[in-house]
């Protein structure tokens, strides 16, 4: 069962009401301890485990916060080294289209488009998680429907250089490989082609 993505501001908002009911629990705790109902070890233990369980539960929807502000005060990831490399496939006939947006208005990646297919190349810094991979499938998914075929996913790690690796359907490497990499990729087959 796949749980639906939320938008920023929900993000946003579900991680205000998480820090406010926080700081309403731990002023109940340190209440208790001040007035001797719960000894001081126990009420540090109290919060110190309501904390760890905070962070367990809601970290993704604090993540996407801070993302969704970094994303509107500039501060995302760098993709200068990105978006040169894939400007200069637009020589080679490739079409590459900067800052493409999902139907919520998000940017989402660069949409690359050549012979062997389209790509969606979101932008990372040196880490991803299980998350990010969900979310670039789901964006390549979702532009599948625009673009009339199948595109794949790409997350493109600007501080790393891993060599080109699938992980989940996604394809991941840094972008000292990216460029060859779409060159070498071949056209797909045609349904009336044989092998």
């Amino acid at each position: 069962m796949s749980v639906p993505a939320t938008s920023p501001r929900r993000a946003t908002l579900d991680a205000i009401a998480l820090a406010l009911a926080f700081i309403a629990v731990d002023a109940l705790v340190i209440l208790a301890v001040l007035s001797e109902w719960l000894e001081d070890s126990t009420g540090v233990v109290a919060v110190l485990a309501l904390a760890a369980v905070v962070l367990l539960l809601y970290r993704d929807d604090v993540a996407d916060a801070i993302a969704s502000g970094n994303q509107k005060l500039g501060l995302a990831a760098d993709d200068a080294a990105v978006r040169g490399a894939l400007d200069a496939l637009v020589a080679e006939g490739w079409t590459v289209q900067h800052d493409i947006s999902n139907e919520r208005g998000i940017l989402i990646g660069t949409l690359v488009q050549g012979a062997s297919g389209a790509y969606i190349v979101q932008v990372r810094n040196r880490a991803y998680r299980l998350e990010h991979l969900r979310r670039a499938r789901r964006d390549a998914s979702w532009l599948h429907g625009l673009v009339g075929g199948w595109v794949a996913p790409v997350l493109c790690l600007t501080l790393r250089d891993d060599a080109p690796h699938r992980r989940d359907g996604v394809w991941i490497m840094g972008v000292e490989h990216l460029a060859d990499w779409l060159r070498q990729r071949t056209p797909p087959r045609r349904a009336g082609s044989k092998a």
